[in-house]
């Protein structure tokens, strides 16, 4: 009698376990679906370049905890900053960012690239090419895991598209 409790124990505690596994899942496909959501939402409502620049800033920092700023490419190929960020990268991490447009490859922290800089950069990248770089300085010494990381590379696929299309319009 006993030994058969304690089986329908662990079968049980198995059951429940996967349960809260997959609950847990659920709840992470649902975050990500309400953040990407809110971020097409405002950037659909965007008028011009400023406006989905200023969406991009406010959204990226609201949802992951970070001081963002945006560089974009102007005409001549290089890296400007735009005033609607809530951080500046300067010295080191201009330099970060700038290399990260040139090789095409994200750098800063929590990559494999420049690992002791205090942002992470990501490329802006289109079907034309790259347009820029986001910078992303996580609060708090922050750790984005693998899902966050995961919805912060859909974000900025996001807004690569949004702005290359905007650009493009007002070119």
């Amino acid at each position: 009698m006993f030994a058969l409790f304690f089986v329908v124990a662990l079968v049980t505690g198995q059951l429940t376990a996967r349960l809260r596994a997959r609950e847990a899942a659920e709840r992470n496909r649902e975050q990500r679906a309400t953040a990407l959501y809110f971020l097409t939402r405002e950037i659909a409502a965007a008028k011009d370049l400023t406006d989905v620049l200023a969406v991009a800033v406010r959204q990226l920092g609201d949802t992951f905890g970070a001081e963002v700023a945006l560089l974009l490419v102007d005409p001549e190929g290089n890296l400007v900053g735009y005033p609607f960020g809530t951080w500046t990268p300067a010295g080191k991490e201009s330099g970060v960012a700038d290399w990260a447009f040139r090789n095409v490859k994200p750098a800063g922290r929590f990559t494999d690239t420049l690992p002791s800089a205090e942002a992470l950069h990501l490329l802006l990248v289109t079907p034309s090419g790259c347009i820029g770089v986001a910078a992303l300085r996580f609060r708090g010494g922050r750790t984005p895991d693998f899902h966050q990381r995961n919805l912060l590379d859909s974000f900025v696929g996001q807004i690569s598209l949004v702005l290359d299309r905007q650009r493009l319009r007002d070119v």
